[in-house]
């Protein structure tokens, strides 16, 4: 898997080989996370995922921050297992922070050749989570890109989430952390 970095990503040439991606943070790479995976790997463009070296959260709430659920190593290995051809990774800096989704969007659109996206229903991006997955969608396809809204991954009547990874690991419930994961804790 090619790990590339965003500021580097947009200083260069734009990709001539097309691209299907998702974005998100991947705390845990759940099976939510795996749904959207599956379904860039199974395209026919090159699969990307777009995430972060520092959670978001760690740099908005440094003092009440619980911490990752594995450490960008895992995750990086974890897409590999997943078939991801490559990973974009944004350092999250207060810069950053100030862009706007629709504007990363357009951004990272004309960087990686984007022809698909697939992002979680409640996913949000920019600057004050100003654009959700609706918004996204919407964006793309008046770009002629194909774009997809997954709705979430349920277990027991609710979602896989990486907060109910946590509670689950805190509370000693580590075969529904598991379950959650969809594999084995030791893993983390």
């Amino acid at each position: 898997m090619d790990i590339i970095d965003w500021g580097d990503l947009i200083k260069g040439e734009p990709w001539t080989e097309s691209s299907a991606v998702t974005i998100g943070v991947f705390d845990g790479v759940h099976r939510g996370h795996r749904s959207l995976f599956d379904r860039i790997t199974s395209s026919p463009y090159r699969s990307v995922a777009v995430t972060f070296r520092m959670s978001p959260r760690q740099f908005f709430h440094k003092g009440s921050y619980s911490g990752d659920i594995i450490d960008l190593d895992r995750k990086l290995e974890l897409f590999t297992e997943a078939g991801l051809a490559a990973c974009v990774l944004i350092d999250f800096s207060e810069d950053f922070s100030r862009i706007t989704g629709r504007a990363f969007i357009r951004r990272l659109s004309r960087a990686v050749n984007m022809r698909y996206i697939v992002v979680g229903a409640d996913f949000h991006c920019g600057y004050r989570n100003d654009t959700d997955a609706a918004a996204i969608k919407q964006l793309a396809v008046a770009a002629g890109i194909t774009a997809e809204v997954l709705a979430p991954v349920m277990e027991g009547g609710l979602p896989v989430s990486s907060s109910r990874i946590r509670h689950a690991l805190a509370s000693g419930q580590y075969g529904l952390a598991a379950s959650l994961l969809g594999r084995g804790i030791e893993c983390l």
